[in-house]
């Protein structure tokens, strides 16, 4: 089996675009031509001045009657392939109007202008060519049309672009592969994702009987494999030599691969499926998944908190830390049963189950203990602790359960196309305006959310201690849930405190010398070694609770969010700030971006060698930002560079100034306990959609500007001190 394409075979590097598009790589003829002494004076030389673009003085050569606009090269090459391949709009326009042929084939692999702006990812030009009756199922030399080219290069939006023409998804090349085989091979993740959606076959078989899962194997990449095993694709198909994708892993180097796709997905080593020992009793595996990764820490801390306080601190520590890994090794493993998304602990509501579990034993802690000791002595801290501890249930429920914000999804592809030609038509078909997952329109502040597999508007950031995305409609309730954690860890301390000074020694332990603490501290623990251990983990959880609330309330004052705190404080979206696609991973968005080796295609016969992901984040690194760490540090430094508040503050279209930011947030729409339309906010006292906004806001005047820039310093200060 081999990873060099049989249709590129013996090609040489004089390739024209559209030989280009058949492997994937960037030069063309151009590059070339670019270092010969043009045997014309430029002004004279029509193919010169269609690379670069000159409209007037192409219309004064026609007028001279020397050329016009069907003229063609001794390759066949004409004024449009040119124009196409280097973005001139207008130019091709012009062409167009002006009689060129949107079909003619041209250079040595026979590719149409269409096929030339395509690999260069001119959308708009692939676009125009198309109203203008391009044929989007021509092919070059090589049996490649406009499809493949855009799957070959992991073009994900062109994808988008060509799907929505009711080009055939599964049309094959000469020798039989369709797109899907190829986005397989080459592993573009965003690529094999929207043509399985788009209904593209997975059964189908190339000339020597090779499924796009074969293909997959071939390649190694881990995305595309699982995905076709979960779309249902034949584990057993073989191909016209009798290897089954089994044998095809084991050839090729990508046995693990294979063999965790089958795992996540439902299947033995053999491909045959797993049996859940719970399945008569369980109707729902996903309801009863996540409800088993919630519910696991409540046993698992109540184990380590009873260990830690009934056993000696030397013998209790590790056998805690044993049991509760232990523990939790044991919730991993029945997870191998749960559906492919829930296959992750972390994707999973574990962590919620955590915090969740803590609240649990600290309210029975309470209940059970403290108040019987403490309510005639301390009634009004009682009182307030209650209060807090029912607010901050109430409003961690209601942020973990709430709709964040997401973005309404399109009922059917025709609305899908209408605004994909409206982007088109304002030249904002682009990574900042459209998601190619949810096939929407993509608003101001707006971000797709990788573990809700949904766009959100107005994202802070996914939260894992709530299992889900903190954005425009329970972002207050989140910072409401922190400020009353906050005061009720401080009353429970308080409490505490109290209760140990006058509850009695525990009778079990009355007379036992402690070997670690000293006496008093030891007389102290024994009074109640549960309560004491329970308040340290409890107050833990006060430090990072305090930098989440100085970041939330520092981006309240400034009018930003998480997301775009850490992506530069960038709220535009406009030329200069959007983000640059990265269609030759197949994948729209850096985060998900997955480099990929080999430029040649599917094709049986050698050794080839798999690319590797970037190195994986540490430990620290995942629980920096579990913790807020990184996001704090960051706000911090920020906070103190005075040149950078003053940039910010009049590149923020949405600043209103400190205390119109704060009256903005506190004060929208929907009362506190109530709910509210989705997406509504305020935004300088008016209301507005953040599920329907795409056009930032009117800027502000001089004087706002500068009074905006002063409420920034101000802050700054405040934040320095």
């Amino acid at each position: 089996m081999s990873s060099t394409s049989p249709t590129a075979a013996g090609r040489t590097d004089s390739r024209t675009p559209s030989q280009t598009a058949a492997h994937g790589e960037q030069h063309v003829e151009l590059t070339n031509m670019a270092n010969e002494r043009p045997s014309l004076p430029v002004e004279e030389d029509l193919m010169q001045l269609a690379r670069l673009g000159e409209i007037r003085a192409i219309q004064k050569l026609f007028d001279t009657g020397r050329y016009d606009a069907t003229y063609t090269d001794e390759q066949g090459i004409t004024a449009l392939h040119w124009a196409a391949i280097n973005g001139h709009h207008a130019l091709c326009h012009f062409l167009i109007q002006s009689g060129a042929k949107v079909n003619a084939k041209g250079g040595d692999a026979a590719a149409t202008p269409v096929l030339w702006a395509a690999k260069r990812c001119h959308y708009y030009v692939v676009d125009l060519l198309l109203q203008h009756g391009a044929d989007p199922l021509m092919t070059d030399d090589q049996g490649f049309n406009l499809l493949h080219s855009a799957t070959l290069d992991g073009n994900v939006f062109q994808l988008v672009l060509l799907l929505h023409q009711d080009i055939p998804v599964d049309i094959p090349d000469a020798e039989g592969h369709t797109s899907l085989m190829w986005a397989a091979y080459r592993g573009y993740p965003a690529v094999v994702d929207v043509l399985l959606k788009w209904g593209a076959s997975i059964y189908a078989r190339d000339d020597k009987g090779f499924t796009a899962l074969h293909w997959a194997l071939v390649k190694g990449a881990m995305h595309p494999i699982v995905k076709l095993v979960e779309y249902g694709s034949d584990r057993f198909a073989e191909t016209n030599d009798g290897k089954a994708p089994a044998t095809v892993a084991e050839e090729m180097n990508s046995k693990r691969q294979w063999h965790r796709a089958l795992a996540e997905c439902g299947f033995n080593a053999d491909g045959s499926p797993t049996n859940f020992p719970l399945s008569p009793l369980v109707k729902d595996k996903r309801v009863f998944f996540k409800r088993l990764c919630f519910s696991s820490p409540f046993v698992i801390l109540y184990c380590s908190l009873y260990i830690l306080s009934s056993l000696p601190v030397y013998f209790a520590v590790p056998l805690s830390l044993v049991v509760s890994y232990g523990m939790q090794v044991l919730v991993i493993q029945m997870l191998r049963w749960a559906p492919a998304d829930l296959k992750s602990i972390h994707r999973t509501p574990f962590l919620a189950g955590v915090f969740a579990g803590t609240l649990f034993w600290v309210g029975v802690r309470w209940i059970t203990k403290l108040m019987p000791w403490t309510y005639k002595t301390n009634p009004f801290m009682n009182l307030g602790f209650a209060i807090c501890l029912a607010l901050c249930t109430y409003f961690y429920f209601k942020t973990m359960l709430a709709d964040p914000g997401y973005i309404p999804k399109l009922g059917s592809r025709n609305q899908q196309k209408a605004v994909i030609e409206e982007l088109l038509a304002a030249r904002k078909f682009d990574e900042q305006h459209f998601c190619v997952t949810c096939m929407v329109r993509k608003p101001l502040r707006s971000k797709h959310c990788k573990r809700c597999n949904r766009c959100v508007a107005k994202e802070d950031h996914h939260c894992p201690w709530v299992d889900n995305c903190i954005a425009t409609n329970n972002h207050r309730s989140f910072v409401l849930y922190i400020v009353t954690m906050e005061l009720g860890i401080v009353l429970f301390v308080w409490l505490c405190l109290s209760y140990l000074q006058v509850v009695p020694v525990n009778k079990m332990y009355e007379g036992h010398q402690c070997n670690v603490l000293r006496p008093d501290l030891c007389e102290l623990f024994n009074k109640d070694s549960f309560t004491i251990v329970l308040l340290i983990w409890t107050s833990l959880q006060f430090i990072w609770a305090t930098m989440l609330l100085f970041v939330q309330f520092v981006q309240i004052a400034r009018a930003t969010t998480t997301y775009e705190s850490m992506k530069g404080h960038g709220h535009g979206h406009g030329a200069g700030d959007a983000l640059t696609s990265f269609v030759t991973t197949g994948s729209t968005s850096m985060e998900d971006a997955q480099v990929t080796g080999a430029d040649a295609g599917p094709t049986p016969g050698t050794p080839h060698h798999h690319s590797r992901r970037q190195q994986k984040e540490g430990c620290w690194t995942q629980w920096k930002r579990l913790l807020g760490l990184d996001t704090f540090v960051m706000t911090a430094l920020h906070g103190s560079r005075a040149g950078e508040v003053q940039r910010q503050a009049r590149s923020n279209p949405f600043n209103r100034g400190i205390m119109s930011n704060c009256k903005d947030f506190w004060c929208e729409p929907g009362s506190v306990f109530g709910e509210k339309e989705n997406g509504e906010a305020l935004l300088g006292g008016e209301r507005v959609n953040y599920t329907k906004l795409y056009e930032p806001p009117p800027r502000m005047d001089g004087r706002w500007a500068r009074e905006e820039v002063q409420d920034q310093l101000e802050a700054q200060r405040m934040v320095d001190s």
